[in-house]
């Protein structure tokens, strides 16, 4: 059977977050099919492309026994050998192991299996008592796989140098630095009538914006805090259906008539939204690079930022945002505080024409011209 050309296999569309949009501008340019596990309904509608849709694990359910189950529908993924070029992401790298001979293979490494290096001590403590001893085992079999795995790739991208670091200590291998674009057609500046006339709860230029996942690892229960120490200034918080902790944070700032919750029903407005914000708020624990800020910098608009992972490499400190300092590992609430009220109107509008330079250096043009020229 002749081969096709090339498939994008990533492992999950859970949502409309960086890590799908991505996969899909790569899909677009490099003209190929598509791969997953599971397709959410809240992410992007895979089929309104003219692409040919794998689906490997159509009932995929969150948790360890849904994990292992994932990585088992990799396994056995033999529609790989039809292609000859294939371009993993994430945990679909375990597909690897059914590629034929002859086969080029390529690996994008959004964010590493973290909790099989260095997190995975917290991870542990996490668990139940009876849960442990399984942990132990499962994590020293599936590292081993992941190792494994990424040194069958025929190259190794990732997103940004803290990644690059952790592949060649962690894995063995050098990995080619490509961060993420950020495509400027979808995300620039809104006038006021525009973003107005959008869903938009809010006045433009009148709140603070979080778009990250409501998770722990996102630390937006720390936003939220904060948020209830400044009841003079508003923050609108977006989250979507499939975020894990969206219903405890939800109950962590109800009663608070400064702090809003809301769900896009469009994707698309999402560049309004960020437009009409004062600063957007990024403050992931070890972000692997962060599309936020880069997002955030497109519209125009300044990030407040944590000091430490991928947002080194994109915020420029008092030129496209302020970088909140991190001691032992910890976001201290006061340092928040101090960065969201020295984070005026004023001051950030004096920052949008450095917000938009920097992001053209995420642009996707130039992402398209490097990706290609490394294939």
């Amino acid at each position: 059977m002749p081969q096709r050309s090339t498939l994008l296999f990533h492992d999950t569309f859970l949502m409309r977050g960086g890590a799908e949009r991505m996969n899909l501008l790569i899909a677009d340019i490099l003209d190929s099919d598509i791969a997953t596990a599971y397709v959410s309904p809240e992410s992007f509608d895979l089929t309104k492309t003219w692409r040919k849709i794998y689906v490997t694990d159509p009932s995929f359910r969150r948790g360890w026994l849904g994990f292992l189950r994932m990585k088992w529908s990799f396994f056995r993924s033999r529609f790989v050998r039809a292609y000859s070029r294939v371009f993993f992401s994430n945990e679909a790298i375990t597909a690897i192991r059914n590629i034929q001979p002859g086969t080029k293979t390529y690996y994008y490494a959004h964010s590493l299996s973290r909790h099989l290096f260095d997190q995975k001590w917290q991870y542990f403590t996490k668990a139940r008592w009876y849960e442990k001893p399984i942990f132990l085992l499962l994590s020293f079999f599936l590292k081993h796989l992941y190792i494994s795995d990424l040194r069958r790739a025929d190259i190794i991208f990732t997103n940004s140098h803290v990644n690059q670091e952790n592949i060649r200590a962690w894995i063995g291998r050098e990995a080619i630095f490509l961060p993420p674009p950020v495509d400027t057609h979808l995300f620039h500046p809104y006038a006021s009538e525009e973003i107005q006339d959008s869903s938009l709860p809010l006045a433009p230029k009148s709140y603070f914006l979080s778009f990250s996942r409501l998770t722990h690892a996102k630390r937006v229960d720390q936003i939220i805090e904060v948020a209830k120490t400044l009841p003079e200034q508003d923050f609108l918080i977006l989250y979507g259906p499939e975020d894990s902790q969206k219903d405890e944070f939800i109950a962590l700032g109800s009663g608070y008539p400064n702090i809003y919750f809301f769900t896009l029903q469009d994707n698309d407005e999402l560049p309004r939204f960020i437009s009409g914000a004062i600063a957007s708020i990024a403050v992931s624990r070890n972000e692997d690079f962060g599309m936020v800020a880069i997002e955030s910098m497109a519209c125009g608009v300044p990030v407040i930022a944590v000091d430490e992972g991928g947002y080194r490499e994109s915020v420029i400190h008092g030129e496209t945002g302020f970088l909140v300092p991190i001691h032992d590992d910890t976001l201290k609430q006061s340092d928040l505080r101090d960065a969201l009220t020295r984070m005026t109107p004023e001051v950030a509008a004096s920052l949008h024409a450095w917000c938009l330079a920097q992001a053209e250096k995420f642009s996707l043009e130039q992402f398209r011209e490097k990706l290609l020229s490394a294939l």
